[in-house]
């Protein structure tokens, strides 16, 4: 009995020793590297994949991910050409802007396959559409995303702008709400969440149904550090596909990791908002971060319209790379 008993004794310490000496190997979340994600806008329910991603797949990638919020006068472009970060999201007009004129980036992964940008009215303007716009002030958010939407939007609904008062209006929606202008550059899960909780009736014009399509945010990166730092890259990417993969199977739990790291966020304004944005974070074919080089294209040849880019200054490969994403869903 006695040595039954000691047999089941050192069988136990056996065991225990193999767990402690696995659990000792493993890294420390403190000992791993540090991958900062610099973000565009200030903290909202639409950094809900980041932050999951950070809080719940980064450290089996085996980095830290970091998410740093943006803010009105933070250019990530600026920003990651300096080599203040070597990951950011940006508009992937803007990124297609910047390639052309010689920035050594590239979209590592497309968080919004299609643009959130939409126009916003109130719902007795009267206004339907472009062919509207004609005698009202339109709303101009300059050297956005929206600008460029609204450039092409109206030029393919064959609307001349000069016939249109464009006045430039700042980020802050009360100036539409006191009625200072007619139509609101917006995104869709933003401003119609602040125009709902202030019981102001609204519709929305979307640039999709005049031939305008862009992506909305993209991930980015220099070239330079897909040469020296790819493990790390590959390891953000697929953090980020996990995390945005998560948040929309389980957006109740991913809005908890939301609130949990930006405890002043409002959470039923923020719910509302993840609610009207998960469509636009799906990815084509339901996978996100992906997209096509045909989506692609199309963002490139409307800026080559309205004269963002000149014809043929940038070709999809050098905007483009997919092949993080790819390899995180082939692992």
């Amino acid at each position: 009995m006695i040595t039954r008993r000691l047999l089941v004794i050192s069988g136990v310490l056996a065991v225990a020793s193999a767990l402690t000496s696995c659990t000792s190997s493993a890294p420390k979340p403190e000992s791993l590297p540090v991958v900062e994600l610099r973000q565009e806008w200030f903290p909202n329910a639409n950094f809900a994949g980041e932050v999951s991603a950070a809080k719940r797949f980064a450290q089996a990638e085996k980095i830290q991910l970091k998410v740093v919020p943006g803010a009105e006068d933070v250019d990530p472009i600026k920003v990651v050409l300096s080599k203040g970060a070597d990951f950011g999201v940006v508009g992937g007009d803007l990124l297609v802007a910047a390639v052309a004129k010689g920035a050594p980036l590239v979209a590592i992964g497309v968080v919004n396959v299609k643009s959130p940008t939409c126009f916003l009215v109130k719902e007795k303007s009267g206004i339907k559409g472009p062919a509207d716009f004609p005698g009202k002030r339109v709303g101009i958010l300059a050297g956005t995303n929206t600008e460029r939407v609204y450039q092409l939007m109206m030029k393919r609904a064959g609307i001349d702008r000069s016939k249109v008062k464009e006045v430039q209006v700042p980020f802050e929606l009360q100036t539409f709400i006191l009625g200072q202008y007619d139509v609101r550059p917006a995104f869709i899960y933003d401003e119609p969440v602040s125009l709902e909780q202030q019981g102001i009736a609204y519709e929305v014009i979307d640039p999709a149904q005049y031939g305008v399509h862009f992506t909305g945010t993209v991930y980015f990166t220099r070239r330079d550090v897909l040469d020296a730092k790819r493990p790390l890259a590959q390891a953000l990417i697929t953090s980020l596909v996990k995390g945005w993969t998560f948040t929309i199977a389980n957006s109740d739990e991913s809005l908890s990791d939301v609130l949990a790291a930006y405890p002043s966020l409002k959470k039923e304004r923020e719910r509302r908002s993840l609610q009207l944005a998960l469509p636009y974070f799906a990815g084509e074919n339901g996978k996100p971060l992906t997209a096509s080089a045909e989506t692609w294209q199309s963002m490139i040849s409307g800026l080559e319209e309205i004269g963002v880019i000149a014809p043929h200054a940038v070709r999809v490969e050098e905007v483009w790379d997919p092949s993080l994403v790819s390899h995180a869903y082939d692992k």
